[in-house]
């Protein structure tokens, strides 16, 4: 009888978290726009010149670690990068793995992360995987110096080839 019991509530559980799941993908937010296009597609910065995006990684659902990651990387731009993100050089872009499967594929997306990538010239020269924020992002000291070292690595290399 308590075999039976387990059981059953083995498979309610079951089903609270399968519809938890679903619920939280049908109302998460998007990170396309109404074009859809892919952020592999509108990463390229064309005309603009040297710059350095920060792409926030993450799945359609989202978890507590996942937030808190896009809270404090917009907490460090906005507190740090205000002057490179008005001009510019700096660009800050939120990207569902999910559903961008070529912006995974390209840099071997299996989970939320940051990706840092430096732009010369409007081409691609060099990108930086931040899979350490999952490990860091309870510790708010930790992930801000962890990923303003990635960006002020990116932004230095900008700043030589100017010089």
């Amino acid at each position: 009888m308590a075999m039976k019991v387990w059981i059953t509530r083995l498979l309610l559980a079951f089903v609270f978290v399968t519809i938890g799941f679903a619920l939280g993908r049908q109302t998460a937010p998007s990170a396309h726009s109404s074009s859809d296009e892919s952020a592999v597609e509108s990463m390229q910065p064309g005309t603009n010149g040297d710059k350095v995006v920060v792409y926030s990684v993450h799945m359609t659902f989202r978890c507590w670690e996942c937030n808190q990651i896009e809270f404090l990387t917009k907490e460090l731009l906005d507190a740090e990068f205000a002057e490179p993100m008005a001009a510019g050089t700096i660009e800050y872009r939120s990207v569902d793995y999910l559903k961008d499967t070529e912006f995974a594929r390209r840099y071997n997306i299996a989970s939320s992360t940051l990706v840092v990538v430096r732009f010369e010239d409007g081409q691609e020269a060099e990108f930086q995987r931040l899979d350490e924020v999952w490990t860091k992002a309870r510790d708010r000291d930790a992930f801000i110096a962890y990923v303003r070292e990635a960006i002020r690595s990116q932004l230095a290399q900008i700043d030589e080839e100017v010089a």
